[in-house]
């Protein structure tokens, strides 16, 4: 069976980016090669690691995570620019996945990162793997910014959360796209008796912002199949329930994907006119 080529976009998140791990084991599952990857903060992460050939013990690492190691893993900074230094996670990841050169990678990879001084989108597709991850999932007021060439870079998310125009296209392939920060799930009376405080109104806020690029993304550049995960299913550093959330993942895509129904001339879309299928998890 001639396999179905597939360009990957991944949204940022948090713990929820996990879910990626799902999205791209179910898709591969049902015969899809995933030709490139475009990814922005944690799905620059899942994405470029991906890409780079080593998903497997990055997933199991990811599921062995308990709050303890989580919390081992924040090394916090002694600076205004942001809370956490990021070196930490840095280099516990590379003992699992080698540094490389994206342009030497098995498959095209593309992370996006935002200059704080200009306001432009900075697309980071050459040079190292883990400088563009670091920079891609520079989260203000979290992580401290990269620093680099008169830039200063922090997560992608603030200009392009989910780069729909980013991702290296190929004649006749999907554009997939997984988004892990989507629309609220819960009730807004429900929502509305949740106690609030100043992280809480800082990344709602945020989830807001990206959730209204994201759709008028999706207009300019609409995805043939767009995978959805509430951004209040799970926490953003909830990396503790990573098995909870790859599983998600993994169930929204089958649910997407079984909208989809083949016809002789490859792959069409069933019951949306404007060939997007969505699937709410």
């Amino acid at each position: 069976m001639k396999k179905r080529k597939a360009a990957l976009v991944l949204a940022g998140g948090g713990a929820r980016g996990v879910a990626h791990i799902g999205a791209i084991e179910e898709l591969e599952s049902q015969g899809f090669e995933i030709t490139s990857v475009a990814g922005t903060s944690m799905g620059a992460l899942v994405g470029g690691v991906y890409a780079s050939g080593h998903l497997e013990p990055f997933k199991e690492w990811m599921r062995a995570l308990d709050k303890y190691k989580v919390f081992s893993l924040v090394d916090f900074a002694l600076s205004t620019e942001g809370l956490v230094k990021g070196d930490r996670v840095m280099e516990a990841m590379k003992e699992l996945v080698p540094d490389m050169e994206i342009e030497q990678m098995p498959v095209p990879f593309t992370a996006v990162a935002a200059d704080l001084l200009t306001g432009s989108e900075v697309v980071l597709d050459k040079g190292g793997l883990y400088d563009a991850i670091r920079a891609s999932i520079s989260i203000p007021s979290v992580f401290r910014p990269v620093h680099r060439e008169g830039q200063v870079l922090v997560d992608g998310g603030t200009v392009n959360p989910l780069p729909l125009n980013r991702v290296k296209r190929a004649e006749g392939d999907l554009l997939i796209a997984v988004d892990v920060s989507a629309r609220f799930g819960a009730n807004p009376a429900q929502r509305a008796n949740a106690s609030l405080n100043y992280y809480k109104v800082l990344i709602a806020s945020s989830q807001i912002m990206q959730q209204r690029i994201t759709q008028l993304m999706s207009r300019l550049y609409k995805p043939d199949i767009m995978v959805e995960m509430p951004a209040d299913s799970f926490g953003m550093f909830e990396f503790y329930h990573s098995d909870e959330i790859i599983e998600a993942g993994r169930e929204a895509t089958r649910a997407a994907l079984e909208r989809w129904t083949g016809d002789k001339n490859g792959m069409v879309l069933a019951e949306s006119e404007e060939k997007i299928a969505t699937a709410r998890f």
